[in-house]
């Protein structure tokens, strides 16, 4: 009955070690599904990490190396550096775990300097993220040494239970042969009984009495044998349900925690994923970002109308000579401040870069609407009241300040991104160039407009034509100064 017992004990935990094993392969298998419907580089990288670190979790080592390793070789194909850094961790870990200290060092190694060149484009937070990642595998590494010790243990206790088995087995034997003796001493007085019988025949009735004690004997020393045999059965009984509910709770939690480290593992990452994002967002229009994102490279577009302005300060030398370098370096940072948040009131204009002291921005790209030469000018106002307020705060204060003029030229353009490294959203066209001429041919405290802007914003603005203006390589252009805007169109 003990053996039977111990049978399904065994079975019960056989049992339940399939089913994890069958929970894991399903979700190896849903990697797998995913797999053969990607088509993209970079997300196929990531699900052949994935793929990696569920069979590092089965212990399959040699398959989760083979599926670092076409990782490592993806990422390195896509230049996908986030990618060929995680598959070096996960390489590292696999090589560790299989005594390849060595591989496993310098793969470690490898993959510190992928994150710190990775540092320079998003910053010293997302390194720190990466190594918590590696101490967070290795305390995982702790935790699975620690569960192997537990499973030797019970491991050990299991084989104690059948030297217990052992012994019941053996305490049966013992029943056996004190049965037999019973019965060859029986058969000896029933011998004796007889001959007694013939010479005394007296004695029939104490020598019965003595035959009965015995047999009551026997059945008393049978009975409490058996009772202990039951005993120290129910005892392996209980010790091993207790085994085996110690072994499922042990089972239970390292599955909790081991979920409870891929959540947060995965949390990590999503910050990380997000932290990139706003950096590209503040480089790249939004529309760019996702381009970007799901092809690894931007189209560049043609514009056929887009409104172009310049900004720049007059003699931003000589005040340049006024101010200590530090000065100077964050009185231009308060004004380009604030153009940006000017320019986060109107959603057709999309800043393009600071060229020194001249400031570039342009309306209707790279989402095309009818509305943009109208914001611009809009934009460029406020800007001139914006620099008009800093003018007499400097004053109050005794310093130096700047004195802007502004030029905007309407026409088409060509914008995209270009470069590898510190890649940058920038337009090109004679557009550009004239709108340029315009700032260079307006005055102070004025916005300079060309013949072709005027002709998309008189019916908004009161406009002062300034006649045909001598243009740096581009002949005579009619040239207009924006006065104020048309009371019927006033905002």
């Amino acid at each position: 009955m003990k053996t039977k017992t111990l049978i399904c004990c065994y079975a019960i935990i056989f049992s339940l070690s399939i089913q994890f094993s069958i929970a894991q392969n399903r979700t190896i298998e849903l990697w797998k599904n995913r797999l053969q419907t990607e088509t993209r580089e970079i997300p196929k990288t990531d699900i052949l990490l994935n793929l990696s670190k569920e069979y590092e979790l089965e212990n399959n080592l040699n398959e989760s190396l083979i599926y670092a390793t076409q990782a490592l070789s993806l990422g390195e194909k896509a230049n996908y550096k986030k990618g060929m850094a995680f598959a070096y961790l996960q390489l590292s870990l696999v090589n560790g775990k299989l005594g390849n200290k060595s591989t496993a060092r310098k793969q470690r190694n490898k993959a510190n300097d992928l994150l710190e060149e990775i540092n320079q484009h998003i910053g010293n937070d997302i390194v720190q993220l990466q190594k918590q990642q590696l101490l967070a595998e290795e305390e995982l590494k702790k935790d699975q040494e620690e569960l192997a010790l537990q499973k030797e243990e019970a491991e050990k206790k299991r084989l104690e239970l059948e030297q217990k088995n052992a012994e019941v087995e053996q305490s049966k034997g013992e029943i056996a042969l004190s049965l037999q003796t019973i019965n060859e001493l029986s058969g000896d007085i029933s011998e004796k009984e007889s001959m007694l019988l013939k010479k005394q025949r007296q004695l029939d009735k104490q020598a019965d009495k003595i035959k009965i004690l015995r047999q009551e004997k026997a059945i008393q020393d049978l009975a409490l044998e058996k009772q202990k045999v039951v005993q120290k059965l129910m005892l392996a009984i209980v010790a091993g349900i207790l085994l085996l509910v110690l072994f499922l709770l042990i089972l239970y939690f390292n599955k909790k925690r081991s979920n409870q480290k891929l959540a947060e593992k995965n949390e990590i990452i999503e910050l990380e994923m997000q932290r990139s994002d706003e950096l590209l967002l503040n480089i790249l229009p939004s529309e760019l970002v996702d381009e970007l994102k799901e092809k690894g490279t931007a189209t560049t577009q043609y514009y056929e109308l887009a409104t172009v302005m310049f900004t720049d300060f007059k003699g931003f030398t000589q005040i340049s000579e006024q101010l200590s370098p530090q000065e100077l370096i964050e009185e231009i940072d308060y004004c380009f401040r604030g153009f940006d948040l000017i320019l986060e009131k109107y959603p057709s204009i999309e800043k393009i870069k600071t060229i020194g002291d001249a400031y570039l921005c342009a309306g209707g790209i790279p989402i095309p609407n009818t509305q943009h030469p109208i914001e611009v000018i809009r934009a460029a106002c406020d800007i001139l009241a914006f620099m008009k307020k800093r003018e007499m705060q400097r004053q109050n204060q005794g310093k130096p300040y700047f004195e802007i003029r502004i030029g905007i030229h309407s026409g088409p353009l060509v914008a995209g991104v270009v470069g590898v490294k510190k890649f940058a959203y920038d337009i090109w066209g004679d557009t550009v160039n004239t709108a340029s001429r315009m700032e260079s041919k307006s005055e102070v405290g004025k916005i300079n407009i060309s013949g072709n802007t005027y002709q998309l914003v008189q019916n908004h603005f009161a406009c002062h034509y300034r006649g045909k203006i001598q243009a740096k390589h581009k002949g005579e252009i009619d040239m207009y100064f924006i006065e104020k805007p048309l009371s019927n169109n006033a905002e």
